[in-house]
């Protein structure tokens, strides 16, 4: 059996601020009206860090923190109202629950989960609306007050020309909603005309990671394997048929590399593109996701952007590697007609033959909307037909076939697992009064 061709190591070395870096940068994708407000946060908060005084471990998970503080964001209204200075709305305070259960979730960043829970929280702990009389983190308020610059800020106008409203704004909550001693770092910064410009400036990347001190990481295929797992939970809550579709996937793609006698670090690498190969669908509409019914021909074609979406964000996480490929090119055919690529069967490793046939297979199998899971004698009709048409890879797909009721049996196991792991992710949200008195978010969730 020729190797899977992924080159990955057994440490593959990186940073705490690549990996929240490029999860920022996959969070961009799902609403335009948040582009680029976690670097731009990320970066006003380091800077009040720093003039504040913290050490510059403090610094960094202030940095991380802000890069995706985010992250748990549930409903296109919600990014509407997050733009909107003047909106309140206590589903911020739900976004900011449910993106503390996600990271705590991902073992790498254990202080960011508190810094993104209080995020919004104000100054002073007899105003702490998540938890009364529970001292809100004074880290937590450095991003609290960074985001509120952020969203002050109108970005179709110079910064610098808003310097004195923005000032006056922050000022008069000094010491109400904010912290005087931030207060007084971000009087000292605001006089600075480069910290207005470096606000303006499109490319954080450089101006974070070489102003900042950030911690090595060193992940292995486990870490990688449960970054990949909160990437695809963060789907969950925008559309939980898809990110059930894509634990089958995962499953089905690591016992195929079993059969075919990979090694488990092989089988790993396959499950984590399972995981992130519908990653893309951030980038798609919730109407559209949602949608009761068939779909017109113009949804059909922002459907088929999900595959580039999916390369576009995996193309920022350096630690995915090959692995991006084998995600991103599910829906491309052998004889080159499938989308959005193009690509033919030459340049199609058994990486991408292997997670073609997976998603199929689980597409076909799986409890659907619209319709039961389909029984071997069709499932068997319809990828024997895309194997004569020059679709599908036919020695995998016979391999699949031939072990049809094993491989049928991980596949259902592995997304009732994570049904009953979202169940429980849900509870935990719901046993928060803020979340469970917010219908609209509750009726999102269900």
């Amino acid at each position: 059996m020729p190797s899977l061709n992924n080159h990955h190591f057994d440490v593959y070395v990186t940073s705490t601020f690549d990996i929240a870096y490029a999860l920022s940068r996959a969070l961009d994708l799902v609403n335009p009206l948040i582009n680029n407000h976690h670097q731009r946060v990320a970066f006003i908060a380091g800077s009040l860090a720093h003039e504040a005084g913290y050490s510059e471990t403090e610094t960094e998970n202030i940095i991380i923190a802000s890069l995706i503080h985010d992250i748990g964001v549930v409903m296109e209204e919600e990014f509407n109202e997050l733009a909107n200075s003047k909106s309140t709305s206590e589903s911020e305070f739900c976004h900011a629950i449910v993106g503390a259960q996600l990271m705590s979730c991902l073992k790498l960043f254990p202080d960011t989960p508190e810094l993104i829970r209080y995020h919004h929280s104000p100054y002073g702990g007899e105003h702490n609306p998540i938890e009364p009389g529970k001292a809100v983190p004074e880290q937590s308020m450095v991003t609290h007050l960074a985001d509120r610059v952020d969203v002050l800020l109108k970005r179709d106008t110079p910064s610098l020309d808003q310097k004195a409203a923005v000032i006056e704004n922050i000022n008069r909550f000094d010491g109400i909603k904010f912290h005087p001693e931030h207060v007084k770092a971000f009087n000292r910064l605001a006089e600075r005309e480069s910290f207005w410009f470096d606000i303006e400036e499109q490319e954080k990347y450089k101006l974070l990671k070489y102003n900042f001190r950030f911690s090595h990481l060193s992940m292995n295929i486990d870490n990688i394997l449960e970054t990949a797992k909160l990437l695809s939970r963060i789907i969950d809550f925008r559309c939980i048929f898809t990110a059930n579709h894509s634990a089958g996937v995962a499953a089905v793609a690591e016992v195929i590399a079993k059969l075919m006698n990979y090694t488990e670090d092989e089988g790993k690498s396959l499950k984590v593109a399972g995981y992130l190969h519908d990653i893309g669908k951030l980038g798609i509409p919730s109407s559209i996701l949602y949608k009761q019914g068939k779909l017109d021909e113009e949804e059909i074609q922002l459907l088929k952007k999900h595959p580039y979406f999916t390369y576009s964000i995996l193309n920022t996480f350096q630690i995915f590697d090959k692995i991006k490929d084998w995600a991103a090119f599910h829906h491309e055919n052998l004889d080159g007609t499938g989308y959005p690529f193009h690509m033919k069967e030459h340049k199609l490793d058994t990486g991408c033959r292997i997670m073609a046939v997976s998603d199929v297979f689980t597409a076909l199998t799986e409890e659907r909307p619209y319709r039961s899971s389909l029984p071997y004698d069709q499932v068997k009709s319809i990828m024997d037909d895309m194997c004569r048409n020059n679709k599908l890879d036919r020695i995998i797909t016979e391999l699949v076939l031939s072990n049809f009721d094993y491989v049928n049996g991980v596949r259902y196991l592995s997304q009732s697992e994570e049904m009953d792991a979202f169940k429980t992710f849900k509870n935990i949200i719901y046993n928060n009064e803020i979340c469970t008195k917010n219908k609209r978010f509750v009726s999102t969730l269900d």
